[in-house]
């Protein structure tokens, strides 16, 4: 029979960082040849001004678990395939490694909730390792630093509300509510994340001295989006986010709140776009320098 042990050494070979073994429940909605979970937890380091730097991480992540399913059913005759359909926050409820917060992440000692998921499905049972001792909760009761530092108010004392949370709207392919636009850029990612509660959180804060802001791409490359950067946005971040026209919606705000007037020519081209989303968020974004501009005369 394969093991926890087994399985774990072999995801950290593919670099995750933790690896949890349990049985699927009806409500889990696995394929019903699936006799055994394996949940990966990836870290990473964060940082990322146009790109939170989860989204790298998740796409290498993606990849790795794909290589492990092939070695596990390789080496071990059984069948095991990724399971992207099936809901993580449950699953991590349930498995004593991790605990969950108000943001409504969960969290691994050491890690906080620094680290990406990815969900395998074995079709025979895996002997678990002698279960740990569930970790402590969160003290979210005592603590509103990640209700503090969200400026939407997307979390609340009583849970998450998905609408009010600015990376909810991010590469949507809809207008982001006016409201949000002023922080796009400014306090998040300019393209795409949010990780505002998440370096808020005590339980990050070791980790958090780590942040690197390095970007791959600049601004005035993804105020164009030609082939070349789109190829290499979906080979670091996934073809899912490798959407031109979100790319340049996002990139539009983030222009048009740095206040400098550089970005006018690209924001007036972008504001004539076929798109309606690019077109009103390059005609936000030129008023907004409009308005900066005039703030700074006074």
């Amino acid at each position: 029979m394969l093991t926890q042990h087994q399985l774990s050494i072999m995801a950290a070979e593919h670099g995750f960082s933790a690896a949890s073994c349990c049985a699927p429940l009806p409500e889990d909605g696995a394929p019903q040849e699936v006799r055994a979970l394996l949940l990966l937890a990836r870290f990473y380091i964060p940082g990322g001004r146009l790109v939170d730097a989860f989204y790298p991480a998740s796409n290498a992540a993606y990849h790795e678990a794909k290589a492990l399913t092939e070695e596990i059913s390789g080496r071990f005759g059984v069948k095991a395939l990724q399971l992207p359909q099936v809901r993580l926050k449950p699953l991590c409820a349930r498995l004593p490694a991790f605990a969950r917060g108000m943001n409504p992440l969960s969290s691994l000692p050491g890690q906080g909730s620094r680290f990406c998921l990815e969900l395998l499905g074995i079709s025979e049972p895996v002997e678990i390792d002698e279960e740990l001792p569930a970790q402590a909760a969160l003290p979210c009761a005592a603590c509103r630093r990640c209700r503090d530092a969200c400026p939407t108010g997307a979390i609340t004392e009583t849970g998450f509300v998905r609408e009010r949370c600015i990376r909810h709207h991010m590469l949507s392919g809809k207008p982001m509510p006016e409201e949000m636009r002023p922080y796009i850029g400014t306090k998040t990612a300019a393209i795409v994340g949010c990780d505002l509660c998440q370096r808020a959180c005590p339980a990050n804060a070791q980790i958090e001295a780590q942040r690197q802001e390095e970007d791959r791409f600049t601004l005035d490359e993804l105020l164009v989006c030609d082939d070349e950067t789109m190829r290499e946005f979906a080979r670091l971040y996934g073809s899912n986010y490798a959407i031109r026209n979100r790319v340049l919606a996002q990139a539009a705000l983030a222009a048009g709140n740095t206040g400098e007037e550089k970005y006018r020519p690209a924001l007036e081209r972008l504001a004539d776009s076929a798109s309606p989303t690019v077109a009103e968020h390059a005609r936000w974004a030129l008023r907004k320098l409009d308005e900066m501009g005039q703030m700074k005369q006074k």
